[in-house]
Protein backbone atom coordinates (compact mmCIF):
# COMPACT_ATOMS: atom_id res chain seq x y z
CA UNK A 1 0.00 0.00 0.00
CA UNK A 2 1.34 3.42 -0.90
CA UNK A 3 0.57 6.52 1.25
CA UNK A 4 -1.40 8.33 -0.31
CA UNK A 5 -2.81 12.04 0.72
CA UNK A 6 -6.23 12.08 2.30
CA UNK A 7 -8.16 13.68 -0.65
CA UNK A 8 -6.91 10.87 -2.74
CA UNK A 9 -7.23 7.70 -0.39
CA UNK A 10 -11.00 9.07 -0.20
CA UNK A 11 -11.24 9.25 -3.98
CA UNK A 12 -9.83 5.63 -4.29
CA UNK A 13 -12.15 4.17 -1.61
CA UNK A 14 -15.33 6.32 -3.56
CA UNK A 15 -14.07 4.60 -6.97
CA UNK A 16 -14.17 1.35 -5.28
CA UNK A 17 -17.44 1.84 -3.47
CA UNK A 18 -20.39 1.30 -5.61
CA UNK A 19 -22.39 3.03 -3.89
CA UNK A 20 -20.06 6.67 -4.12
CA UNK A 21 -20.73 7.87 -0.48
CA UNK A 22 -17.87 10.42 0.17
CA UNK A 23 -17.02 11.02 -3.13
CA UNK A 24 -18.46 14.94 -2.59
CA UNK A 25 -16.29 15.31 0.60
CA UNK A 26 -12.65 14.90 -1.87
CA UNK A 27 -13.28 17.64 -4.60
CA UNK A 28 -13.61 21.34 -4.28
CA UNK A 29 -16.65 22.81 -5.35
CA UNK A 30 -15.62 23.99 -9.04
CA UNK A 31 -12.91 20.82 -9.71
CA UNK A 32 -12.38 20.26 -13.08
CA UNK A 33 -11.79 16.72 -14.38
CA UNK A 34 -10.91 15.64 -17.87
CA UNK A 35 -10.40 11.96 -19.00
CA UNK A 36 -11.24 10.72 -22.32
CA UNK A 37 -10.94 13.81 -24.43
CA UNK A 38 -13.77 15.13 -22.43
CA UNK A 39 -13.90 18.16 -19.61
CA UNK A 40 -16.49 17.86 -16.82
CA UNK A 41 -16.80 21.14 -14.42
CA UNK A 42 -18.14 21.25 -10.69
CA UNK A 43 -19.39 18.52 -8.29
CA UNK A 44 -22.77 17.51 -9.98
CA UNK A 45 -20.87 17.41 -13.89
CA UNK A 46 -17.57 15.23 -11.94
CA UNK A 47 -20.36 12.95 -9.57
CA UNK A 48 -22.17 12.14 -13.07
CA UNK A 49 -19.28 11.50 -14.94
CA UNK A 50 -17.41 9.44 -12.28
CA UNK A 51 -20.64 7.20 -12.08
CA UNK A 52 -21.35 6.50 -15.43
CA UNK A 53 -16.82 5.93 -16.18
CA UNK A 54 -16.79 3.81 -13.55
CA UNK A 55 -19.77 1.52 -14.33
CA UNK A 56 -17.70 -1.48 -15.82
CA UNK A 57 -14.91 -0.77 -13.13
CA UNK A 58 -14.62 -3.10 -10.45
CA UNK A 59 -11.47 -2.23 -8.97
CA UNK A 60 -8.89 0.77 -9.07
CA UNK A 61 -5.40 -0.23 -7.16
CA UNK A 62 -2.57 2.51 -6.53
CA UNK A 63 0.33 1.50 -7.69
CA UNK A 64 2.66 4.44 -7.17
CA UNK A 65 2.68 7.96 -6.46
CA UNK A 66 5.29 10.97 -7.74
CA UNK A 67 5.51 14.43 -8.12
CA UNK A 68 5.40 16.09 -11.12
CA UNK A 69 4.96 20.19 -11.82
CA UNK A 70 3.21 20.73 -8.57
CA UNK A 71 0.87 17.81 -9.16
CA UNK A 72 0.40 14.07 -7.45
CA UNK A 73 0.24 11.77 -9.83
CA UNK A 74 -0.54 8.23 -8.92
CA UNK A 75 0.32 5.24 -11.35
CA UNK A 76 -3.11 2.60 -10.66
CA UNK A 77 -4.06 -0.47 -12.30
CA UNK A 78 -8.24 -0.17 -13.62
CA UNK A 79 -10.04 -3.76 -13.82
CA UNK A 80 -13.62 -4.05 -14.69
CA UNK A 81 -15.94 -5.48 -17.00
CA UNK A 82 -14.09 -3.41 -20.32
CA UNK A 83 -12.66 -4.28 -23.13
CA UNK A 84 -8.83 -4.43 -22.46
CA UNK A 85 -9.15 -4.94 -18.83
CA UNK A 86 -7.01 -4.55 -16.72
CA UNK A 87 -5.61 -1.13 -17.70
CA UNK A 88 -2.85 0.73 -16.23
CA UNK A 89 -3.83 4.77 -15.79
CA UNK A 90 -2.04 8.41 -14.31
CA UNK A 91 -4.27 10.16 -12.46
CA UNK A 92 -2.57 13.54 -12.14
CA UNK A 93 -3.99 15.35 -9.72
CA UNK A 94 -3.85 19.41 -8.29
CA UNK A 95 -4.71 19.95 -4.79
CA UNK A 96 -5.84 22.96 -2.84
CA UNK A 97 -6.71 22.73 0.83
CA UNK A 98 -6.62 19.08 1.11
CA UNK A 99 -8.73 19.16 -2.20
CA UNK A 100 -8.70 17.93 -5.63
CA UNK A 101 -9.03 21.01 -7.90
CA UNK A 102 -8.24 19.21 -10.80
CA UNK A 103 -8.09 16.13 -12.29
CA UNK A 104 -6.64 14.75 -15.42
CA UNK A 105 -6.94 11.02 -16.43
CA UNK A 106 -4.44 9.34 -19.02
Amino acid sequence: MIALPPALVTYFAATNDPTRQSFDTCFAEHAVVQDEAQTHRGLADIKAWHIAANAPVSEVLPLSLRENAGRSVVTAKVSGSFKGSPVTLDFSFALNAGLITELEIN
